[in-house]
């Protein structure tokens, strides 16, 4: 499918999507207590810089000519950031964590212009070494999840159902440097035809993962999929810099 083709099916699906500007979400400094601001210094007292300086795991998806954020990582906290953009008319702000696990917490995200993104913000402990949240599971339609590696279709997850919010779903999937989120969307907004856009760098020049549309099925509900995955190398200097 040609990325024009994928741009109009995303537009008219969603009828104006949420305009953002690529806005990020704050991640600080990549200071550690303890540190020179994740600095060592050299021989003249001048900082050497610390490998996780270099370390850029800001995803955006192009629509048309914007681009939006949908994946980030605060150095400051260790939390991996998932954002998922709203079609515009969905409403969907709901504020909390996920049950036995208080520290994966979700809430909405505004960027720079107001526009809103639902987030969840995952510490890093859960992705670098992988989790234990059970058995690896689908799509709630029980499609393997898309856009991911070989090996990579089914993964442990957890789910969160919102009946007071157009019984909307969320579905968190966690695997040893790899993250999912599905996002169940109301049928009002339904298209036949899935589709998946890139989440890159900035330069356009690394592909983190992957926007997936999921048609609705056999009586489960459409919705987004985001799908990432850490670089190896990166992996490597943030499990040295966070001591896993």
């Amino acid at each position: 499918m040609s990325k024009l083709l994928k741009l109009f099916i995303l537009t008219s699906a969603f009828v104006s999507l949420t305009n953002c500007s690529g806005g990020s979400v704050s991640t600080g400094s990549s200071a550690t207590p303890g540190t020179n601001n994740g600095q060592s210094t050299g021989n003249n007292g001048t900082p050497t810089p610390s490998p996780i300086d270099n370390v850029d795991l800001k995803g955006t998806v192009d629509d048309s000519n914007k681009s939006f954020l949908t994946f980030d990582f605060d150095k400051t906290t260790g939390q991996f950031i998932v954002m998922i953009p709203l079609p515009s008319g969905f409403v969907f702000s709901p504020t909390g964590s996920f049950n036995r696990y208080p520290d994966i917490t979700f809430r909405p995200v505004m960027d720079a212009t107001g526009k809103m993104k639902f987030g969840v913000f995952i510490p890093i402990k859960y992705v670098i070494k992988g989790s234990s949240l059970g058995q690896p599971t689908t799509l709630p339609n029980g499609d393997h999840l898309p856009a991911m590696p070989a090996g990579l279709g089914e993964m442990p997850s957890l789910a969160l159902n919102f009946p007071a919010q157009n019984n909307t779903q969320i579905t968190l999937y966690l695997g040893v440097n790899a993250l999912g989120l599905f996002v169940t969307l109301p049928d009002n907004i339904a298209i036949p035809i899935g589709f998946q856009i890139p989440v890159r760098n900035k330069d356009k020049t690394k592909t983190f993962g992957y926007l997936t549309y999921v048609p609705k099925k056999a009586g489960y509900p459409p919705g987004l999929f985001m799908s990432t995955i850490i670089p190896p190398a990166t992996a490597r200097i943030l499990e040295d810099y966070f001591h896993l």
